[in-house]
This record gives structure tokens, sequence and C-alpha cells, in this order.
């Protein structure tokens, strides 16, 4: 009996010690912790506070009909760089007002008799470093010449593409040069440096007598520039950022209208994908009155400007995918086809235009500019004017065209 108790324990400690030695061999390796990852779909963390704090670059896919934008790559919308040699006239912006007086110089006794001379301004891209030398003839009705002014730069040239001013001078003789009469008058752009025409063209002046005016003084009247021409005219622009450009479709009202009563809806193959009433604005531009005491409102010409930033922008680098704040923006430049702008004020339509998107990531041309002679480096678009809201002549709006110049392709 104690011969089997001294076998079984030395049975034991043999295998003791075999397990130990088996343990020694084959540890379980510690691995360390994995640290948490943070996901896009986070929403516990804080929102940015501002746009340049950036979230995962994964843009929230919008629920629509129409085709969406690539979530990733380009085409990218490109900025053009501004002409270093040869400016380049902007025609839209050129702009020809009527200066009055109080008075005409040939009859002096006279403080009844009102007179008028114009006075011009216009834009450029240019970003060369010479002074730009131009000058401007005004014709009377029979075509003689009236009288000539030098034109003066005002800004500096700059290579991104922002535009240069181009001015009237300021000149103490002026009212020299005034006359009493209306009538359909010329004039002609200059390049002094080479003696090439920049543009040339016709303003219709309208003489009238103003309903505030004193009846007893015939002669005490106003002139203004007929622009009723502007009104089925827009233009596709872009408002340019670092990573990105907002698309601007500019148009012309007549009277005075109130920006918070106007509505411009955007549609994408035949889908509603924007509107100013959210997300979007509606901005004031140039402003015209027909007469020096700005009473009569139903003479007066407004520019308004449409766009829907942080809803539909033209993407210029892939930075902008990252920024929060355009989580919900449509990137159109990269969505090709064709756009169609409504306009409403109170809820009643007034305008309609439409501009295309093109394969390589920005404006298609529509060739209007180009058949025109128009140098332009925005997008003329036709519009077509609806409603009761403007009271203006579309007889005459054609005729005139642009200064003077009909544009193939626009009919009001």
């Amino acid at each position: 009996m104690r011969r089997s108790f001294l076998v079984m324990l030395v049975l034991v400690i043999a295998v003791f010690f075999v397990a130990q030695s088996a343990s020694a061999q084959f540890k379980i390796p510690k691995f360390p912790k994995p640290k948490p990852q943070p996901t896009p779909a986070d929403t516990t963390q804080p929102a940015p506070t501002s746009d340049s704090e950036s979230a995962q670059p994964q843009p929230e896919t919008r629920t629509t009909a129409s085709a969406a934008a690539p979530r990733g790559g380009g085409p990218y919308a490109v900025r053009p760089a501004a002409p270093m040699t040869t400016p380049q006239f902007l025609p839209e912006t050129l702009e020809i007002q009527v200066q009055h007086w109080d008075y005409y110089w040939k009859i002096p006794n006279d403080n009844h008799n009102t007179s008028w001379a114009p006075r011009m301004g216009f834009s450029v891209l240019y970003g060369g470093s010479t002074k730009l030398r131009l000058k401007a003839d005004y014709f009377m009705p029979d075509g003689s010449l009236w009288f000539s002014e030098p034109l003066e730069q005002r800004g500096f040239s700059e290579e991104n593409g922002s535009p240069v001013g181009v001015f009237s001078q300021d000149d103490s003789n002026r009212d020299k040069k005034t006359i009493v009469t209306g009538g359909l008058f010329g004039f002609k752009i200059t390049n002094i440096r080479d003696n090439s025409t920049v543009f040339q063209g016709k303003f219709k002046i309208v003489r009238y007598k103003p309903k505030y005016s004193d009846a007893r003084y015939k002669n005490e009247v106003d002139y203004y520039v007929d622009y009723d021409w502007k009104l089925p005219i827009a233009f596709a622009d872009l408002d340019w950022g670092r990573d990105n450009a907002t698309p601007t479709i500019r148009m012309w009202f007549k009277g005075d209208l109130k920006t918070d009563s106007l509505e411009a809806r955007l549609f994408h193959d035949g889908q509603q994908i924007a509107t100013t009433d959210d997300g979007g604005g509606v901005g004031g531009g140039e402003r015209y009155y027909a007469d020096k005491r700005g009473d009569d409102e139903s003479l007066f010409w407004h520019e308004f400007t449409f766009s829907w930033p942080k809803r539909a922008e033209f993407i210029v680098t892939e930075d902008l995918r990252r920024f929060t704040i355009y989580k919900n923006t449509m990137f159109i430049n990269q969505m090709p086809g064709e756009y169609v702008v409504k306009v409403y004020y109170n809820g009643e339509q007034v305008r309609e235009t439409r501009f295309a998107i093109g394969n390589n990531g920005t404006y298609a041309d529509n060739g209007i500019g180009k058949q025109s002679n128009l140098t332009t480096n925005k997008i003329i678009l036709p519009v077509k004017v609806m409603g009761t809201v403007d009271k203006w002549n579309p007889v005459n709006a054609k005729a005139m065209g642009f200064y003077g110049n009909p544009m193939n392709g626009l009919t009001p």
C-alpha cells in the first residue's frame, strides 16, 4: 500500500514539471488595446463654429431626380487670368448717364433752362502695368462730332481677373458742352495707343417735363437715357473665392421694385434644386434714375443679382468638400446639362432664362457674345420678360439692342 502511494507521488511530481516547462515555451502574447477611430457619421462631436473648420470630406447626398455631382475629383472651375497686353472691354459694364445743369450756357441769365451732357464709365480686364490711354467721341443725331474727352483709369491692374474702372474725367468746362435737346446720339471709344476702336454705339436721350416741376417754366425739364433694351438681357457670372465660385445671374428690371419681394428658383432636369428663399440671396446692382430728382418711380432701371450660395456652387478645389457648411451643396459645374432660372415677384413669375453647364466644368458658351462682337467674360442669356411688373417698350428695346447693336439670339 505504501509502495503504491510512493509511485503515484512520483508521477504527480513529473507531470507538474512537464506542465511548467510547456507554459514557459508557449506564453500568450499581450497586444496593445486598439484606439477608438472617429467615424464620419459621429453626431456626438461638437459642431464647427466657422467655415474654416472642416469635417470629413463626404458631402451629404441630396434627394433629387437630377444627376448628382461626383463625390470626388474634377472637373474644377478655373478662373481665367486677366490679359497682360490688350485690355478686355466689358460692354455690360458700360454706363452712359446724364449730367444736368440748371442753366444753359448760351442763355446765361435764364436759370429755368435745363441743359445736359453725357458722362461715361465702364470696366476692363487688364493685368498689364502700362497705363491705359482711352478716349470717347460723342456725335450729334445728324452724325456730326459733338465733342471728345479723355477717359481716366481708376484703380490698379491686377492679374487675378479683377476689373479696372475707366471713367469720364472731371472737367470744370463741361457745362460749355451742354445742349437742350434729346434724340439718338452716337459715341465711340478709342484706344489712342494704336487708334483702334474699342466699342461704338448709340444711346437714346428722352427730354421730358417732370411731374413735380414748375409748370410756369416750360424749359425746366429733365433728360434720361432710355435703358429699356436691358430688360431682355441677362448675364451668367461667377463670384470667385479660393475654393469655390458662386454662379450669379444678373438681370435688369424697370420700376421701384423691392428686393425682399423677389425670389429666383433654379431648376435642373426639370426639378427645382435651389431657391433664393432658402440658402440663396437677391442682391442689388446698378441703379439708374431717369430724372435728377428721383421722383418718378416708373422711370427707374435696377439691376438685381440672383445666387444660391451654399446650395449651388462651382467647385474650384477639392478642399471645398471638406467644409461642413458645404455638406448640402450641389457642385453644379460637375453636373452638365441645362439649367432654368425662374424669377418671381410677390409670387408672380416675371422672368425666365436658361444656361448650360458643359463637360469642362464651367458655363457652356451659347455663342451670342461672339456673334455680336461683344468681348464680355460672362455668358449673355436671352430673357423672357413676363407679367405686369415692368412698364416698358419691347419694340424700342429690340430696335436699340445693346447700345444700338442688336444681338443675335435675343428676342424680347
